[in-house]
């Protein structure tokens, strides 16, 4: 009876050696009372598809509009909405819906996501990137990355960016999150993403990431496509189609291409 019972103790504390430890839950962050900041120039920014917190111009924003206007960068004050400079880009602006800020050898890059097809109809798709300009510089030059989606036509609002790290997520009933392989350019599919996704943006120098849908932004942790953390509800805007993090991470922006309000929330851990 002792040897079954020593052998029995023995079996359990082997269990216990093999079983595998607990998955860690990833921390909650979220977002606090959304307020109203400013309005910008809908005649310069009419049709807002997105947003970027500058690196180089602390207090500032870079905006973009979507197919039909100017293949501009624009700078914004974040706290005013002024206009702080307008710089031409020397590349098509066919649908460009989104805008991530990234690095490349340490420099501050742009991402701007020509990556809207809302028919379907385009053979294939761009990231441009470009060095991030002087407010004083009139042109820019953009490194186009063109790329195909394995399996056809996607249509995408959603532009994600980690040094030369790259997300697409695209706007469909059943969403995706992409991952895009600029030198290559090759595109895997990471996981799923919200219904309808309008934008996405990742917070600088860590693993919180948030999907902007129409009515409702999702919270994430982890590189993309990461784990599920909950849904905050933004100010309800016409056609909110742009989210950004502050520079230091420190405030979430949200703007509609409709009626011209920049909104932010504090980001809380």
């Amino acid at each position: 009876m002792r040897l079954l019972a020593t052998l029995f103790a023995v079996s359990l504390g082997a269990c216990g050696a093999s079983a595998p430890p607990p998955t860690p839950q990833a921390p909650e962050w979220t977002t606090g009372k959304w307020k109203r900041v400013c309005k910008f120039d809908t005649g310069v920014l009419g049709e807002i598809s997105g947003l970027a917190a500058s690196v180089r111009h602390p207090g500032g924003l870079w905006a973009v509009n979507d197919s039909g206007n100017a293949p501009d960068l624009i700078a914004l004050d974040a706290a005013t909405c002024a206009v702080r400079g307008q710089v031409r880009v020397n590349a098509p602006n066919t649908d460009w819906e989104a805008l991530a800020m990234g690095s490349r050898g340490g420099k501050p890059v742009l991402f701007i996501g020509d990556i809207g097809d809302n028919l379907a109809a385009r053979d294939s798709v761009s990231v441009l990137e470009v060095p991030e300009p002087d407010l004083t510089a009139a042109t820019a030059s953009a490194r186009v990355h063109s790329f195909r989606y394995p399996g056809g036509s996607v249509d995408a609002e959603g532009l994600m960016a980690r040094g030369t790290q790259v997300w697409v997520v695209s706007k469909q009933l059943r969403g995706s999150v992409f991952r895009i392989r600029l030198k290559q350019g090759g595109v895997q599919r990471m996981g799923g993403a919200p219904a309808y996704a309008t934008d996405a943006a990742i917070a600088p120098d860590t693993d919180v990431f948030a999907i902007r849908d129409y009515p409702t932004l999702t919270r994430y942790r982890g590189l993309p496509p990461g784990v599920r953390l909950g849904r905050s509800n933004p100010p309800q805007q016409p056609q909110a189609e742009a989210v950004t993090f502050s520079a230091d991470g420190a405030w979430l922006y949200t703007a509609s291409e409709s009626d011209g309000r920049l909104f932010r929330s504090p980001v809380t851990h």
